[in-house]
């Protein structure tokens, strides 16, 4: 198996393990401005990419993604399921038949997963209290530390960093789209859960990456 294939099928179930067992942290975020369901959903929804892991090896690295994005649209309700799975869909479409990505490539790769994100949420941007104001900021501190050749950990560093920062930035704001907009003014005050799973996302993967380079 070629190593970056290993490496993503490992993120994929760091990444899965991880927001499995924040099941109950989200779900008590989004309990007060949104279904409740977050927390629920996305084991479900993690779940089952985590049983289907060990099927993938014989698929490219866009069609893992491919069959992740599959494993969410079936599995996960509502309007975010399809947020995600368009996320992992255009991830893998831009990663095509490719065995090997370099850092500016990976930026490329979760910047096209972000803007389907935005598109499937129609337009949604940064202030509209969703994951978005987590993952844009996020991706711009990680393309901005490639361009200036941090290695990989210090740049998912301050990817997570934005992460985090932009998630806080999510509690005073109004929320415009999404359940949590139904609210108007009520919504100010509570952290968008999407914007926590994002920073998880990252938590997972430079986690991930520093237990490599330890144990290289």
């Amino acid at each position: 198996m070629d190593a970056q294939k290993e490496q993503l099928l490992k993120l994929l179930e760091a990444i899965g393990q991880k927001l499995i067992a924040a099941e109950k942290t989200l779900t008590d975020l989004d309990s007060p401005i949104g279904d409740g369901d977050c927390g629920a959903s996305l084991k479900t929804g993690w779940q089952l990419v985590l049983d289907r892991l060990p099927t993938l090896n014989s698929q490219s690295m866009g069609g893992i993604l491919n069959q992740v994005a599959v494993a969410f649209m079936s599995s996960v309700g509502g309007v975010s399921g399809a947020i995600y799975a368009t996320g992992f869909m255009r991830a893998g479409k831009k990663i095509g038949a490719k065995a090997q990505l370099t850092l500016p490539e990976v930026h490329e790769v979760l910047s096209a997963a972000l803007e389907g994100m935005k598109e499937r949420g129609e337009g949604t941007k940064v202030g509209d209290k969703t994951l978005v104001d987590a993952l844009e900021p996020a991706l711009q501190a990680f393309g901005k530390a490639v361009t200036e050749g941090d290695p990989a950990e210090r740049a998912l560093e301050k990817a997570l960093t934005a992460a985090r920062k932009g998630s806080e930035s999510t509690i005073p704001l109004v929320a415009r789209k999404g359940r949590a907009s139904y609210l108007g003014e009520r919504s100010v005050g509570h952290r968008d859960p999407g914007s926590v799973v994002i920073c998880l996302m990252f938590e997972a993967a430079h986690d991930l990456y520093r237990q490599k380079e330890t144990l290289a």
